[in-house]
C-alpha cells in the first residue's frame, strides 16, 4: 500500500506542472506581432493564390495555342502531301511527253543532205 500514495502523488504532480507549462503559455489575445505576422501570412497567401490561377490561365493558353498550331500542322502536312502528289503526276507526264518525242524525232527520216550545184 505504500506504493499506491506514492504513484498518485507522483502522477498528480506530473500532470501539475504539465499543465502549468502549457497554461502559461497560452494568452487570450495574440500580441501585435503576431497580428502582423498572420496578416503577412494571408497576403502571401493571396498573391501565391493569384499567381497560381494566372500561371493556370497561361498554362490553358498555351494549351490552346498548342491545339491550333498542331491542327495548323495537319493542314499544312496534308497540302503538302497533295502538292507532292500532283507534282508526282506532272514529272510522270513530263517523262511520257519526253519519250513521245524521242520516239517522233527517231521515227522522222532525217532530210536529204544538201546539194552544192
Amino acid at each position: 500500500m505504500g506504493k499506491a500514495p506514492k504513484l498518485v502523488g507522483t502522477g498528480f504532480l506530473t500532470v501539475l506542472l504539465l499543465s502549468g507549462t502549457f497554461l502559461t503559455g497560452c494568452t487570450k489575445r495574440p500580441d501585435p506581432d503576431q497580428l502582423s505576422q498572420l496578416e503577412e501570412a494571408c497576403a502571401a497567401a493571396d498573391r501565391a493564390e493569384q499567381t497560381v490561377r494566372e500561371r493556370e490561365a497561361e498554362l490553358e493558353r498555351l494549351r490552346n495555342e498548342l491545339a491550333q498550331n498542331q491542327r495548323t500542322l495537319q493542314d499544312v502536312n496534308r497540302e503538302k502531301a497533295s502538292v507532292e502528289s500532283r507534282l508526282n503526276a506532272l514529272r510522270g507526264e513530263m517523262q511520257q511527253t519526253q519519250a513521245e518525242m524521242d520516239r517522233v524525232k527517231q521515227a522522222r527520216v532525217p532530210p536529204p543532205p544538201p546539194t552544192n550545184r
